[in-house]
C-alpha cells in the first residue's frame, strides 16, 4: 500500500491568475527549484500560511486543530 502525504484539492482559478502563475514559472526561482503550477500553488499557499498566522494577534491560536 503507498501512503499519501498529500491531499488533493481542487481550486479554480481566474484567467488573470492563472497567467500570472505561468510569468512566475519563468522566473529564475522557479525555475531553479523546477517548479511546476501545482508546486507554485503549494509554495505560496504556504508562504502566505505563514504570513498570515504570524501577523495574527498573539491572543489568537490559528493552527491550534493542525
Amino acid at each position: 500500500m503507498i501512503r499519501r502525504y498529500t491531499e488533493s484539492v481542487n481550486t479554480r482559478f481566474e484567467v488573470g491568475i492563472v497567467k500570472l502563475l505561468d510569468e512566475a514559472l519563468t522566473h529564475e526561482y522557479c525555475v531553479d527549484n523546477e517548479f511546476n503550477r501545482s508546486d507554485l500553488v503549494r509554495h505560496l499557499v504556504r508562504i502566505g500560511l505563514k504570513n498570515f498566522e504570524s501577523n495574527q494577534p498573539r491572543s489568537v491560536k490559528f493552527n491550534e486543530n493542525i
